[in-house]
């Protein structure tokens, strides 16, 4: 029956017409928005700000959907985003057009594009293999951005910057985005006879092995960094720990980058494709297809969109001075002062005072941005808890200062249910409320997370049996009122379990496990209710 409604829901959902001016400003626009990856990814909120301000003007809805292909790109993994995007669908029934963010989105978005949405217009970006970008364009109502990087001018530039390194080792892997670069770097390679190069593909290798390879560099190598998401050890690196891993296990090698996102963790920069530019042209494209153009009348844009990107660190290191980068090159934590930048500007002497504020208010906003984007990457979206990374890092720091504290697991009970009664909505909304009343209970020093789907933690100081029960007995109290969603009222419960450093282990490290085995004790006891994993009986 169910895909006999699905059927149904593709027959009825509207083609694309065309609307006049007017019209598109007093009707809203509902566009569903697949991303490869998650939002805590490097590059993600840069495309999302990009594309948002590109529609600008218009009122639109945006459904946001992460398929978080780093980790969970598999066949099960699919077919599971395949399920909730086809219930999803079936939920909102009336898309007027489809963003596609990323290499694996859009592989998905082709292959599944007869399925779900046949006649809706649909916009790329961000797209690394150019053949898969030309193929994608060529669809009917289908046009988008190539993710095409400058091969050729950040040669140039590392000729100019180190004339006596010959030798590019080229940095990439398995995963769908790091083919895309691959193949793209294969035809630049096609047209220089000359280069001499090495491959390191880090899915081929373990990470002792990946270590050998890269200590095994000198001063005849440039690293041209292109992907670096897994090993082959099957370990996932977000994109500032692999920067990390190979600055910190090469000597002397310079290290360049062809994307904008996280420039610095040891790598000096390049001429950069921008994540912000990308999704702005996406979303001015989808604005003009929503107010009536034909989406193929809008050519596949296969411009590179760069900015110069380099960090002063690095800079400093391999005694680069900012006379030598390209015009317009952005310094990420740059060191100015106004004598320097008298001596360098003696023409404008006077106007020295009025451009050393603005050099003020640049420096800061760099700044600020640089704190907003590690914010963001530490914040959940749904949220605005603290993520898993915010507290895996909070863990960290306390096991190393051995430093006392409690963890509480919960689960919200019978979550699934709420999901597929009420829709994923509704699930969204319970999940804010949720997190809502668990942060009015943080003025005892405990700080609250999410985890992922219906899961929550919380980190407290000073544990003690007394404090932990205190917590977990405010926790399941301040549950208890009723939960006002937009579908219905709903009664919420939660399990929650407790382990306590170091009452209960000796090993912090352990601490998050213990009070998960504690959380399953709560569930198999009924739900709705707490443990102290120091009140486990384990002699069985």
């Amino acid at each position: 029956m169910l895909i006999i409604a699905y059927m149904a829901v593709f027959f009825v959902i509207p083609s694309s017409f065309k609307v006049n001016a007017e019209d598109s400003l007093e009707r809203q626009f509902h566009i569903l928005y697949i991303s490869s990856y998650g939002f805590s990814t490097d590059g993600v909120p840069d495309t999302i700000k990009g594309f948002q301000d590109g529609v600008e003007g218009l009122n639109v809805q945006i459904n946001y959907d992460f398929m978080e292909a780093q980790q969970f790109y598999g066949a099960t993994d699919i077919s599971n985003f395949d399920k909730y995007l086809r219930y999803k669908i079936f939920l909102v029934r009336e898309f007027d057009l489809i963003a596609i963010a990323d290499d694996p989105a859009l592989r998905y978005a082709v292959n599944n594009r007869s399925k779900l949405f046949p006649d809706i217009p649909m916009v790329f970006m961000g797209v690394n293999n150019v053949t898969e970008a030309t193929t994608a364009a060529a669809m009917k109502n289908a046009t988008g951005i190539a993710e095409k990087q400058d091969f050729e001018s950040n040669y140039q530039l590392m000729r100019a910057l180190f004339p006596n390194r010959n030798n590019l080792v080229v940095i990439t892997d398995s995963t769908v985005t790091g083919q895309g670069d691959y193949v793209e770097f294969m035809k630049f390679k096609d047209k220089h006879g000359d280069l001499k190069c090495k491959i390191i593909n880090t899915s081929y290798y373990t990470q002792k092995g990946l270590k050998r390879a890269l200590n095994a560099l000198g001063d005849d190598d440039i690293i041209l960094f292109l992907d670096f998401a897994v090993d082959g050890d099957k370990n996932n690196y977000p994109l500032s720990n692999a920067a990390d891993f190979i600055s910190a296990n090469t000597d002397n090698v310079p290290i360049f980058r062809l994307s904008s996102s996280n420039v610095g963790h040891g790598v000096l920069g390049g001429i950069s494709y921008s994540y912000y530019d990308s999704g702005f042209i996406a979303g001015t494209a989808a604005k003009e297809i929503l107010m009536g153009e034909d989406p193929d009348d809008i050519p596949l844009n296969t411009e590179m969109i760069t900015t110069p990107y380099f960090e002063q660190k690095a800079m400093d290191k391999y005694n680069i001075k900012f006379r030598q980068l390209p015009q317009g090159s952005v310094i990420v934590d740059e060191k100015e002062s106004f004598a320097k930048f008298y001596r360098e500007n003696k023409i404008l002497s006077n106007l020295v005072m009025i451009i050393a504020l603005l050099m003020i208010v640049i420096i800061a906003h760099l700044y600020y941005s640089n704190k907003r984007r590690s914010r963001v990457a530490r914040t959940d979206f749904l949220t605005q808890l603290p993520n898993r990374l915010k507290v895996m890092e909070l863990i960290s720091q306390l096991e190393a200062n051995k430093t006392p504290y409690g963890f509480i697991m919960l689960d919200v009970d019978h979550f699934k249910d709420i999901n597929d009664t009420y829709g994923h909505k509704v699930g969204d909304e319970v999940i804010r409320m949720v997190a809502g009343r668990l942060q009015s209970l943080t003025d005892n020093g405990a700080i609250f997370a999410r985890l992922g789907g219906d899961e929550f933690c919380a980190i407290f100081p000073e544990p003690t049996s007394q404090s932990a029960v205190r917590l977990c007995e405010s926790i399941i109290d301040v549950m208890k009122p009723e939960f006002a969603t937009s579908a219905c009222i709903l009664q919420i419960t939660v399990s929650v379990g407790c382990a306590l450093y170091p009452e209960d282990v000796n090993e912090p490290d352990k601490l998050m496990e213990y009070a998960d085995k504690a959380l399953y004790v709560t569930k198999d006891r009924g739900r709705n209710g707490y443990t102290l994993f120091g009140s486990i009986d384990k002699t069985g």
